[in-house]
């Protein structure tokens, strides 16, 4: 548009699509004054403030504006509830997901938020576990770090431009994080020599451990506990112990090779050289585990039946 004072709007109210061109002041207020009809006073009078599954849900409702790099106009992207964001995988890490949060909890970057909000959102998700409640304080860190939120005072938190704009991202499904631990696995993968064969990598302890895992969860049973109720002789069995309390106890999304390196440091269990050869190993011989890359390994159903079934256990 030539007119740098003119401003053009399109957005959508469920299946109703609204436009609004002229002055900017103007159709800014206009929009500002619908959302707050639509919201503060229609969406209320449909639901009688009473929640049950036909009321129209208020946060999809939800408006946001991006602003065009190349013209003076802005675009409408309806913003979905967290149980359809959690159905399509959105968020790729566990800092995608607190980033997802402190959106919702500072009401879509108009307000403060704290932890306690933060941790509510967990639980309404049913994604609250002792190991995110724990690790809760380093994530925020991160999240400051990249000035994606900001510390307003002691208790409360603010979203900042670049974490408003990355929020939307991920839920427009273009996050591009990665695994907390990839730059990691580019040292400890496998590398391939010249004729195609592979090579092992050694490992080293300041690599590998992850002092981000809480092994030793309030009100559950620890690492070491739950290990001890098995007669193990092979570092494979280690492994396929470790991978179903980290996966099935603690509810890890992501294991990698950095949490069973620590998992077997911490139970004191002599550490292979080339762990991700041992670890293939388990997977390809025992049939123990699954995946595709080391940076997101899962428990096979064999897996899962030799801990139930096969694995020799300790008597009582």
């Amino acid at each position: 548009m030539g007119d740098n004072n003119t401003l053009k709007m399109k957005f959508k109210l469920n299946q109703m699509e609204f436009e609004l061109e002229g002055n900017q002041d103007i159709v800014t207020k206009q929009f500002e004054n619908f959302k707050a009809f639509v919201t503060d006073d229609l969406l209320p009078r449909i639901n009688n403030t009473v929640y049950n599954e036909g009321a129209i849900d208020k946060t999809n409702t939800q408006v946001q504006l991006i602003e065009s790099k190349d013209t003076n106009s802005f675009e409408e992207l309806p913003i979905p509830s967290l149980k359809e964001i959690a159905l399509k995988g959105l968020p790729k890490t566990e800092t995608d997901w607190l980033l997802i949060y402190c959106y919702f909890a500072s009401d879509f970057g108009k307000d403060t938020f704290t932890k306690e909000k933060i941790k509510a959102l967990y639980e309404q998700t049913n994604r609250k576990n002792d190991n995110r409640v724990a690790n809760l304080s380093n994530n925020i860190k991160s999240l400051v770090s990249r000035d994606f939120i900001g510390v307003h005072n002691d208790d409360d938190f603010l979203i900042k431009e670049a974490g408003i704009k990355y929020a939307m991202e991920i839920i427009k499904g273009n996050s591009n994080s990665k695994s907390s631990s990839t730059n990691k696995s580019k040292k400890l993968s496998k590398e391939t020599t010249n004729n195609g064969n592979r090579k092992n990598t050694k490992v080293t302890k300041s690599t590998l451990l992850d002092r981000s895992l809480n092994l030793y969860p309030e009100g559950t049973e620890s690492l070491i506990e739950f290990s001890t109720k098995f007669n193990c002789d092979s570092t494979p069995k280690f492994i396929v112990i470790i991978v179903y309390y980290l996966k099935e106890i603690l509810k890890v999304d992501n294991i990698n090779m950095s949490a069973i390196y620590t998992c077997l440091n911490e139970l004191n269990i002599r550490i292979p050289s080339a762990l991700n050869t041992v670890i293939n190993n388990t997977k390809n011989r025992n049939g123990w585990l699954e995946y595709d890359s080391l940076e997101d390994i899962d428990l096979s159903i064999k897996g899962r039946n030799a801990i139930k079934f096969d694995l020799p256990k300790k008597d009582n």
